[in-house]
């Protein structure tokens, strides 16, 4: 077995290497394809090593019959050409059977990579198929080294300590990479597979419902949105238990759903069970929901300075979805500038997002509440009571409201959600209508009341109908009612 090289591979050099791996016209042999392959695995930065993680030439998969390349959880064969004859059938047939051997011995979701040098296609496991669902060609002419390495680092999700910035999230995690195409194909055969499931059917239905009272017109249900939006949810649940410190990888996927972990850590009001934890009702949703953790895993979130799950929902939900939802989300940029003109005393201002959407405003108003307190020398503790109390958001999307109030914990950061002397923590942030602030007065110790746009809808009060959203009295007052 080849040990890895001791010394940087060069850009240059990797560039010969995929370029000479792609001429499909040079003479070579199937053996020294694989070879190179492997050699290219083990020298780019996808933090694959001997030591760290197996790079096996011809692993055994049983039955006499051997895997050309096997790296974590991904299995490649290899072949000269993928142009000539039936090579491409018969090798989709024979990678098939590698798959299903090895996700039925480890029990886990397998993918597999089938390639030439040249061809490189990304399969997964779906009711009994080999589907294919992300594809690259290489030019051995003008290879695209960043191209290849993204695509092949969003399949085998090996890279570590990755800084979350707006480039690498969309890379890394958006709608038309390798990774992104592989966790929406694996989670749409779940929902397909198990619709009829009543478990699912009522989830699916409740969202729906929601949605629609919510957006009214805007809003068109289907089922691509709604897997989605299990996608979008589902991930910031695992990044905000990544943020804690907690190991992603081997939560269980119903306590990492339902925000059991929280709540012992003594912060409230973020993860919680809901529409899309339907995943645990169905079979290979452990498994799913721990390969997204192990993907979502590769990030560093601590170093997070943007509000990075805005960026992931515009990367995976499509413009024109969003504009039909009336969904516009403010740059980075213009929002921190925003709050630094506005909030000019941070320590003394109450700050409301009446639609705070993912939380971009929230996230630049706590941290300038949080460098305020820290300059003034205000313990963590009570500099955590302050903005909690006085910087909150509001909004009624349901997903937007969710991805808001992890944009908040990423906001406060790592370092002081891991404080020893830090105490309980709710944070702030509401599934509500602010368009119908109509306060409903307490009466018998009740607390008041905003309509959410259903009730608007049904013409009701918030005064007069008891299912509208109770909002602490402390937070309502002081902000202007309609």
């Amino acid at each position: 077995m080849v040990g890895c090289p001791t010394v940087t591979t060069t850009r240059t050099t990797l560039e010969q290497l995929i370029a000479e791996l792609a001429n499909r016209d040079a003479e070579r042999t199937e053996a020294t394809v694989q070879a190179a392959i492997r050699q290219l695995l083990l020298t780019a930065p996808l933090n694959l090593d001997d030591t760290k993680l197996e790079v096996n030439l011809e692993a055994q998969a049983g039955e006499r019959r051997r895997i050309d390349i096997e790296a974590g959880a991904t299995v490649i064969e290899v072949k000269k050409s993928l142009r000539i004859g039936n090579v491409l059938g018969e090798a989709i047939e024979q990678l098939k059977g590698y798959v299903e051997a090895r996700e039925k011995k480890f029990g886990g979701r397998y993918v597999g990579v089938l390639t030439d040098g040249a061809d490189w296609r990304c399969y997964h496991m779906n009711q009994g198929l080999l589907v294919e669902v992300s594809k690259l060609l290489v030019d051995a002419s003008r290879p695209d080294v960043s191209a290849l390495l993204g695509w092949l680092e969003g399949v085998l999700a090996t890279t570590r300590n990755v800084k979350p910035i707006p480039e690498a999230i969309r890379a890394g995690l958006g709608a038309g990479g390798s990774a992104h195409a592989l966790d929406r194909s694996a989670l749409m055969s779940l929902f397909t597979e198990h619709t009829a499931k009543t478990e699912v059917q009522t989830k699916r239905h409740l969202w729906a419902r929601l949605l629609t009272a919510a957006l009214g017109t805007h809003f068109e249900d289907s089922d691509d949105l709604f897997v989605e939006h299990t996608l979008l949810v589902t991930s910031a649940n695992i990044i905000a238990h990544a943020l804690l410190g907690f190991p992603v990888e081997q939560i269980p996927a119903a306590s990492m759903l339902s925000g059991a972990k929280f709540e012992e850590s003594g912060i409230y009001g973020v993860v919680e069970a809901d529409f899309f934890d339907w995943l645990l009702h169905v079979p290979k949703g452990e498994a799913f929901v721990r390969t997204l953790a192990r993907r979502l895993a590769r990030f560093d979130w601590t170093a997070v300075e943007h509000d990075v799950l805005k960026i992931l929902y515009e990367s995976i939900i499509a413009a024109e979805t969003r504009k039909k939802l009336g969904e516009y989300y403010t740059p980075d940029w213009l929002a921190q500038k925003v709050v630094e003109e506005v909030i000019v005393d941070p320590l003394g201002s109450r700050v409301l997002d009446p639609a705070c959407g993912s939380g971009t405003f929230l996230f630049h108003a706590v941290r300038r509440h949080l460098v305020a307190s820290e300059a003034k020398g205000i313990p963590t503790q009570k500099a955590l009571d302050g903005v909690t109390a006085q910087v909150m958001g509001m909004d009624l999307h349901p997903v937007a409201v969710i991805l808001a109030r992890v944009t908040y914990l990423l906001a406060i950061g790592q370092e002081r959600l891991s404080c020893e002397d830090r105490g309980p923590l709710h944070v702030p942030v509401y599934l509500g209508d602010t368009m119908q602030w109509n306060q409903w007065k307490q009466k018998r110790g009740r607390e008041p009341v905003v309509a959410s746009a259903a009730h608007r809808h049904r013409g009701r009060q918030a005064g007069t109908d008891p299912h509208g959203v109770q909002i602490p009295e402390g937070i309502a007052q002081g902000f202007p009612r309609l």
